[in-house]
């Protein structure tokens, strides 16, 4: 308790020099180092480049994880395969991507507090905030998650495949509230620059995790079957936290944190006013291509092979704009923390070039190989054809949508979620599945017909984002980040001092 109460008080001195002028405060700064340092569009490339690559190979070895259940269950059988497959979309639509959206909320206060507060715990003080509400979410979700057989059933879903995947997601659950801090401990160590430690991290547990899963469901003494899948990757997921929380306390990314506090429980509506946002740009999105995956269902077999082929391909080639529209949002942030409009501005028109080039990449690619690309997924001829027929849409849309998740990132760096959130829902649900659902099922388009409602949806959103962006007043963002970063410093202050008092 004594030591709980020298760190508060600590956190008081520091918080109490942050934004309320007193007669010891200087009426001349010194230099800042944002003011010392100049922008340029070589050193916002060079670090992109460095900082995104961490984030690009986190997010391709996160996704493996739950990979490694479907592949080791393969081989039990197609009802095996299927269930996973079917408990893994379940737990991304209701968990996964709420989880995710509301913790995106931390690309905006974690960033713009590391750089702009003159109290770093104030950084840690944000997670806790993101944790407390994460775990309060999470309730519900364990309660969808626990009666997902019943849901299941009420679907018209075959009973042994509902019974199946309703087991899954009761074992996963065990896991699921370590990987959701997981994501948001990430972001926090991300707002200090520090990019490469989940990727550390998932480097050694990603290959452990596949051993896992065969040894828990084939090898004695565990010999779990179908359950020993969930229940490994649940382990990972326990083994990622504490070897991320190990990382922060022995290596690097401490210094945000100033040990568990009071004001965590306080301040939730300024967090919810930009995780709502959050959540819904990111949902928006997300559960548009899981409904148009299951459109596709709707058509024939080979119609949702090739949605599937496609999807998991274009899943794959985003994780490239993925984590440049991270990187980005977390070096927008730092600069609107630091004062430096010139570098916030510099660094989200690199952002863009990056996102042009490598979804121009991404197309050509698509193009050079449509004839045969369906080949790596499948000896059917028939979904080869219908693959390399969708395939120029496919390519079409890896330019919209590169360029708009990257917006996006930049977007969340300012604190602009309302915006993106917007164009989102209506790009989605105003133009692209209802023209999706008219263009695939009243003209019969068929597959073609989805993929024309996502590319023009991606295209509204990216073309609206871009615009929103190119006439941004840097210098009001900078001055809103700043109230932001001492309202929340104040905050701290005044709640500290009175649980000192």
């Amino acid at each position: 308790m004594n030591e709980r109460r020298r760190q508060e008080d600590t956190i008081s001195i520091h918080s109490s020099v942050s934004s309320t002028p007193t007669e010891s405060t200087p009426l001349i700064l010194g230099i800042s180092h944002s003011e010392k340092y100049v922008a340029t569009w070589k050193s916002e490339f060079q670090w992109l480049i460095k900082n995104a690559l961490p984030i690009v190979f986190t997010f391709l070895l996160q996704n493996s994880l739950q990979m490694a259940s479907i592949f080791t269950l393969g081989h039990l059988g197609p009802t095996e395969l299927a269930a996973a497959a079917l408990a893994s979309m379940f737990a991304s639509v209701t968990a996964w991507s709420i989880a995710f959206g509301t913790a995106t909320a931390l690309d905006t206060l974690c960033s713009q507090a590391w750089t702009g507060a003159k109290d770093k715990t104030l950084v840690g003080v944000h997670l806790q905030r993101a944790l407390c509400i994460l775990g309060l979410m999470f309730i519900p979700i364990a309660c969808v998650w626990w009666n997902c057989t019943s849901l299941l059933l009420s679907l018209n879903q075959d009973p042994q495949l509902a019974e199946q995947a309703g087991l899954f997601l009761r074992c996963l659950m065990l896991g699921a509230p370590a990987f959701i801090a997981f994501e948001a401990t990430k972001k926090y160590l991300q707002a200090q620059g520090i990019m490469q430690a989940s990727t550390f991290v998932l480097m050694f547990v990603s290959p452990l995790n596949l051993v896992l899963n065969y040894t828990f469901v084939y090898l004695p003494p565990f010999e779990l079957g179908f359950m020993g899948a969930p229940l490994a990757t649940s382990c990972s997921y326990w083994l990622m936290l504490t070897l991320l929380v190990c990382y922060i306390k022995y290596v690097k990314g401490s210094e945000a944190w100033g040990g568990w506090t009071s004001e965590c429980l306080t301040g939730w509506w300024p967090f919810l006013k930009i995780s709502i946002p959050s959540l819904l740009m990111i949902t928006a999105e997300w559960w548009a291509f899981e409904l148009s995956s299951l459109a596709a269902s709707y058509l024939s077999t080979r119609d949702l092979a090739a949605q599937s082929i496609l999807l998991t391909s274009a899943s794959a080639l985003y994780t490239i704009p993925f984590g440049i529209s991270v990187a980005a949002s977390n070096r927008i942030g730092n600069a609107l923390g630091e004062s430096n409009a010139n570098k916030a501005k510099i660094a989200s028109r690199v952002a863009f070039l990056f996102a042009v080039v490598f979804g121009a990449i991404n197309s050509t690619f698509f193009m050079l190989v449509r004839h045969k690309f369906g080949y790596i997924f499948t000896s059917d001829d028939d979904v080869v054809a219908l693959v390399a027929k969708i395939i120029p849409l496919g390519a079409l849309f890896q330019i919209a949508d590169g360029l708009s998740g990257v917006c996006g990132g930049v977007i969340r760096g300012m604190g602009r979620q309302s915006f993106a959130a917007w164009v989102n829902l209506f790009s989605y649900y105003v133009v692209a599945l209802p023209l999706g659902y008219y263009l695939t099922f009243v003209l019969d388009w068929d597959l073609a017909g989805l993929w024309i409602g996502l590319c023009l949806a991606l295209f509204i959103v990216a073309s609206g984002e871009v615009m929103y962006l190119l006439c941004a007043d840097w210098n009001t963002e900078v001055k809103r980040t700043q109230e932001r970063v001492h309202a929340d410093e104040d905050h701290l202050h005044e709640t500290l001092s009175h649980f000192d008092a």
